[in-house]
């Protein structure tokens, strides 16, 4: 039966791959069904990435415009909006590509932006994952923020014409990663100043981070342009972990109501248990967690 949310969550492809079987298509289509808004592509696997980033999504850079337009099309059709995809890291282990300033380092990482365009438009895409990579430890953290701005800000003369908002994701993943806390994400934001660029609030990240989840949404809010959900620890679904997942849905509910607005929330985690019944309970917990207004 046909679910009707609160929130605008969205699934990522390779989510629902026991019921809705291994073709993204029918996947796309079987997501539709079951009432959710939105979807979302979190997979980066390239032959350059050492592990498999599938269980999250595909890796679109590389695929054929066939297959992209088809995707897009797809996504339409079912009456779905395509939210956010990652722009795969153009090399591995991440380096500091916009915070040393180094200009070979930011040709790289620009003509990423350029392909993350094109594959953008095709599948409809509203938004695209910018990662702001490493620290370099040679700099101040002075400069190596204003390096990053620079680098965004020329980011967004690629993306800002093109109809897609980069948003640039606070990560726990490693120590070395420049991009942790909301007020860094915040201020990266507004010193960029473009509608093109905005904070990915995840929450699972940010709670590993600097916890206060609610407070930090409430400090940054006016720059936020998507979310991202996952329960810690784990990174699996709502009430698998130690995040109070009905709140924090009921209080982003009523700020952008009071507002006007919908955000997508991207479901940016992994399932607790495996097989048909764990894609059951994940639905499960989606339904008990938004169940906020009773």
């Amino acid at each position: 039966m046909t679910k009707k949310y609160n929130l605008n969550y969205a699934p990522h492809i390779n989510l629902f791959t026991n019921s809705a079987g291994q073709d993204p298509f029918d996947q796309i289509k079987y997501i539709a069904d079951l009432g959710f808004k939105s979807i979302e592509n979190s997979g980066f696997n390239a032959p350059h990435i050492p592990f498999d980033t599938s269980p999250m999504g595909l890796g679109l850079f590389g695929k054929e415009p066939a297959f992209l337009d088809k995707m897009g099309s797809t996504i339409a059709n079912a009456g779905l909006t395509m939210g956010t995809f990652v722009m795969t890291p153009p090399v591995w282990p991440p380096v500091a590509s916009i915070t040393s300033g180094n200009k070979e380092l930011l040709e790289i990482f620009l003509k990423k932006c350029k392909l993350g365009a094109e594959i953008g438009q095709r599948i409809g895409a509203k938004f695209v994952t910018v990662s702001t990579d490493c620290y370099d430890r040679n700099l101040p953290i002075e400069m190596q923020t204003a390096n990053a701005i620079d680098a965004l800000r020329f980011a967004a003369d690629i993306f800002e014409p093109v109809g897609i908002t980069m948003v640039i994701e606070t990560l726990s993943d490693h120590h070395e990663l420049f991009l942790r806390t909301a007020p860094l994400a915040y201020l990266l934001c507004r010193s960029v100043n473009r509608d093109s660029c905005k904070i990915l609030f995840d929450m699972y990240h940010l709670q590993r981070n600097q916890g206060g989840i609610i407070a930090a949404i409430d400090m940054v809010w006016n720059e936020i342009g998507y979310f991202q959900i996952g329960d810690t620890p784990g990174r699996c679904e709502p009430g698998t972990g130690e995040m109070n997942y009905k709140n924090i849905f009921k209080h982003i509910y009523h700020k952008q109501k009071a507002e006007g607005k919908e955000l997508i929330l991207g479901m940016e985690h992994f399932k607790s248990q495996q097989g048909i019944e764990g894609e059951q309970a994940l639905l499960d917990a989606y339904q008990e967690v938004d169940n906020f207004l009773n």
